[in-house]
């Protein structure tokens, strides 16, 4: 049986480029670089080559090229430092969380943020992090395996899925993705109301455009790229956490 890591071990290079095709799903093709973040942050860029090839996706045979930031910190504090603007699409002032963080509100069982998906650098560019510390002290409370993918799903299957495939949806339509325009874009219920998971053909309700094989299949890609990375951060934090290449 081939494995997963196998194959990323045998597309790994120099340049940190990895290569997985799946037969019937998808052809994807990623490059990891160090991105820009302050001291207690490891901060990941991706940039990624998507094609989605499941023959029950409404966009089959859909070529989706994009980018995003995977990062993790030792506290909340950690989240302003990967990018511009990242308080004004969170809607948490910097400073009021420094000072939590200063006064010992957060721990191992207490975060102001665990984990977020969202937008910054104008709105043309989206992250994934996650507070590494609150994940410790939750995978003293469940495990750490049923920690770390339980934020895997949360954060990069669901949220930072969504926002990939409505950038896509969002290109397609012409509207700009170099700022926040496609954040705000009407795409048929009104501002900030953005398309929808559903059926494909569904004609009952306008604003569903992203069918569920086309999410579930981006969504097991999107995973797949970040998991090992992934699991080094959050190695810090989770001493116990198995090493995916062992």
């Amino acid at each position: 049986m081939i494995k997963l890591k196998d194959i990323l071990n045998e597309a790994k290079g120099k340049d940190y480029t990895f290569e997985v095709i799946m037969p019937d799903t998808y052809n994807l093709k990623w490059t990891v670089t160090d991105s820009n973040a302050g001291e207690g942050t490891v901060a990941k860029n991706y940039d990624f080559e998507y094609q989605i090839n499941h023959p029950d996706s409404s966009i089959n045979g859909t070529k989706i090229k994009s980018s995003f930031v995977l990062a993790m910190s030792d506290d909340s504090t950690g989240l302003y430092t990967i990018g511009k603007d990242v308080a004004k699409y969170l809607g948490i002032p910097e400073a009021d969380v420094k000072k939590d963080v200063d006064a010992g509100v957060e721990s191992p069982d207490n975060a102001i943020i665990y984990g977020m998906s969202n937008i910054m650098n104008g709105g043309k560019d989206i992250y994934f992090w996650t507070n590494g510390t609150r994940l410790g002290g939750q995978a003293k409370k469940q495990g750490a395996m049923s920690a770390v993918m339980e934020q895997l799903a949360h954060e990069a299957g669901v949220h930072l899925t969504r926002k990939i495939l409505v950038k896509m949806v969002a290109k397609g339509l012409k509207v700009n993705t170099e700022n926040d325009k496609w954040v705000t874009h009407d795409y048929g219920a009104g501002k900030y109301n953005w398309p929808a998971i559903g059926d494909p053909g569904d004609t009952v309700d306008k604003i569903v455009s992203i069918d569920e094989e086309t999410f579930a299949t981006t969504c097991g890609a999107v995973v797949s790229m970040v998991t090992d990375e992934f699991f080094k951060m959050a190695s810090k934090y989770v001493p116990n956490l198995p090493k995916l290449n062992d």
